[in-house]
């Protein structure tokens, strides 16, 4: 079980990175315990994932309501664990794989962060669908790749 404190230490960490603050990292448990605690960041994430997959409705497209959330909780699960592990192998064929444990627990707490900055441009855009609410939700996207690739330039000290 992840601590409050250490869990709000990880996510100043993840918040400084979206600030493009380098020193994020040093507020992250990069140990073999740091890694496995952050994936307590999917459960952070999970209650704004399902509110945002209800209101998209994707949980009645072409399955029962509990066919649908089983499969979306499959999904959710894949995931936040396939990446890192898929990561692993790709950090080890770019000589980088000494730093995989730091990269896998600021890429697990900026999802968290990733979500608290996608999920009211996401809802709205699922609840008022149209060209403006897609546009934002588009842009805070493409925002969040950029985000994303900065943790792994920053975690994994890949040169530009």
């Amino acid at each position: 079980m992840i601590t409050p404190l250490e869990a709000a230490r990880s996510l100043y960490g993840a918040v400084l990175l979206l600030r493009r603050d380098p020193a994020g990292l040093a507020w992250f448990d990069s140990s073999r315990r740091g890694v496995i605690q952050s994936f307590w960041a999917a459960a952070l994430v999970l209650p704004a994932f399902i509110i945002l997959e209800l209101a998209e409705g994707s949980f009645s497209k072409n399955a029962g309501p509990l066919r649908a959330l089983a499969i979306e909780a499959a999904g959710f699960v894949i995931f936040w664990t396939a990446f890192p592990l898929v990561m692993a192998t790709i950090a080890d064929s770019l000589d980088r794989g000494r730093f995989w444990p730091r990269f896998t627990t600021a890429y697990n707490w900026s999802g968290a962060v990733q979500m608290a900055v996608y999920f009211p441009a996401g809802l709205m855009a699922a609840l008022f669908p149209g060209a403006g609410t897609g546009l934002v939700s588009l842009v805070i996207t493409a925002f969040l790749l950029a985000y994303q690739g900065y943790v792994a330039h920053k975690a994994l000290e890949i040169p530009f």
